[in-house]
């Protein structure tokens, strides 16, 4: 019961940080009667994307969606596809906010690698954790 306690608190802390660095933007004062702009109004942006933190919430959430029924169809292992989610919305991002050239493609190459891990490793501290342990008690019977 404990461990599960910290794996929950481990997690929440987890998504706390990733939402915190979405709105860790920087915002003028407002003066008075003047309307607040600046806040995020949706979960995700181009501009969010197109940072290490978004493209790993997006990246983890986006291979969480299709790892099941990509495994029933092809063998890929999941290194591979967290690898190309992580480049292909880097791309994009960078497309989308400030224009895509070769030397920011091949820069998002090697930040996609920073994402990918970064997405495996919050799944591995997140949810492989929980899943062992109800693969565990599925199999004991309990």
């Amino acid at each position: 019961m404990k461990k599960i306690f910290v794996l929950m608190a481990l997690a929440l802390m987890v998504s706390v940080f990733f939402c915190g660095a979405a709105v860790a933007e920087e915002i003028s004062p407002v003066s008075a009667g003047e309307a607040v702009t600046g806040l995020p109004s949706e979960p995700f942006s181009w501009e969010y994307l197109a940072t290490i933190a978004g493209a790993t919430m997006a990246t983890m959430m986006i291979v969480q969606l299709l790892k099941l029924p990509l495994d029933k169809i092809w063998k890929i292992p999941t290194r591979i596809i967290v690898y190309i989610i992580a480049l292909i919305i880097m791309e994009l991002a960078t497309q989308f906010t400030t224009g895509l050239t070769v030397n920011s493609a091949i820069l998002n190459a090697f930040n996609a690698v920073i994402v990918a891990l970064a997405a495996m490793g919050g799944y591995e501290v997140t949810l492989a954790k929980i899943e062992k342990k109800y693969k565990a008690t599925d199999s004991n019977g309990l």
